[in-house]
C-alpha cells in the first residue's frame, strides 16, 4: 500500500513540474508565412528578408536566440492563437481581433492600395465594381473587404496566383500594403503594367501573441528591443524603399 501510494506520490510530483515546465518554457518563437517584396522567403539558408533583418537585430540587442515557424497564413494565425508562447507577424489590430490576440509590439503603419495592371483603382467604391478582388486568404484585408460588403473577393494562399490573374483577367485589383506592388516589377512587369492606386487605408502592424500569451525574460528582453527599433522608421524605411 505504501509503495502505491509513494508511486502515485511521485507521479502526481513529476506532473506538476512538467505542466509547469510547458508554462514557463523559455524561448522565442516568430510565426509567419511567406511574404512578397523580399519581406520574408524560406531559402536553403532559413529565414531571409526584410523582417528576418530587423528581428536579427532585435535579438542581438535582446541577447537572445529566435526560432521561425513559416506556415501558411491562415494556420499561423490559428496557432499562434491557441499558444501561449508563439509571436505571430506582421498581425494588423482590428475591432474582431482586439480580444483574442495580445498585443505585444507595433511595428508599424502600412498604407493600403488596390494594385492591378489595366486600369487604376482609387475607391472602394471603383473596386467593388471590378471583375474580382484578390486577398490573402484569413487576412485583416478580407475581412476589412467583407466589412464593406465586397462580393468580388478572390481569396489566395499561394502568392504566386497574384501574377497569374493579374496577367490573364481585365479589370482585376490585389487589396493590401502599396509597397507589395514592388514584388511585381522585373519580368512581369516587362510584359504587364503595375498600377498602384491612391492608399485607401493604413494599418497598425504588430508582433502579437495569443489571448492566453505567456511571458518570459527572453521574450520580453526581444519585445523591448523590437519596441525600441521599430519607432526609429529603420524597418518602416526599408519595407518602403528597399523592398523588391
Amino acid at each position: 500500500m505504501k509503495i502505491r501510494t509513494l508511486c502515485l506520490s511521485l507521479f502526481l510530483i513529476l506532473n506538476v513540474n512538467n505542466s509547469a515546465w510547458a508554462d514557463d518554457h523559455s524561448g522565442v518563437t516568430l510565426v509567419s508565412t511567406e511574404l512578397m517584396s523580399g519581406l520574408l522567403e524560406k531559402t536553403e539558408n532559413g529565414v531571409e528578408g526584410i523582417y528576418p533583418d530587423f528581428f536579427a537585430q532585435a535579438a542581438s540587442k535582446a541577447e537572445v536566440t529566435i526560432d521561425y515557424r513559416i506556415v501558411p497564413w491562415s494556420r499561423a494565425v490559428l496557432e499562434t492563437e491557441k499558444s501561449k508562447e508563439y509571436l505571430l507577424f506582421p498581425l494588423t489590430r482590428t475591432t474582431e481581433r482586439e480580444e483574442r490576440f495580445s498585443w505585444l509590439a507595433k511595428l508599424w503603419e502600412v498604407p493600403i492600395c488596390f494594385i492591378s495592371s489595366t486600369q487604376p483603382m482609387n475607391s472602394f467604391e471603383e473596386a467593388k465594381r471590378a471583375e474580382g478582388i484578390m486577398v490573402w486568404r484569413g487576412s485583416s484585408h478580407q475581412q476589412k473587404l467583407v466589412e464593406l460588403g465586397f462580393a468580388n473577393l478572390i481569396h489566395f494562399d499561394d502568392p504566386r496566383l497574384v501574377k497569374r490573374v493579374l496577367s490573364r483577367r481585365d479589370n482585376v485589383a490585389w487589396y493590401t500594403p502599396c509597397n507589395e506592388g514592388l514584388s511585381l516589377f522585373g519580368p512581369f512587369n516587362a510584359e504587364h503594367p503595375i498600377i498602384i492606386g491612391k492608399v485607401v487605408d493604413n494599418e497598425e502592424v504588430w508582433l502579437a501573441g495569443g489571448h492566453n500569451y505567456l511571458s518570459s525574460d527572453e521574450r520580453q528582453r526581444f519585445l523591448n528591443a523590437v519596441s525600441e527599433l521599430a519607432p526609429e522608421g529603420t524597418l518602416r524605411r526599408r519595407i518602403l524603399i528597399e523592398g523588391r
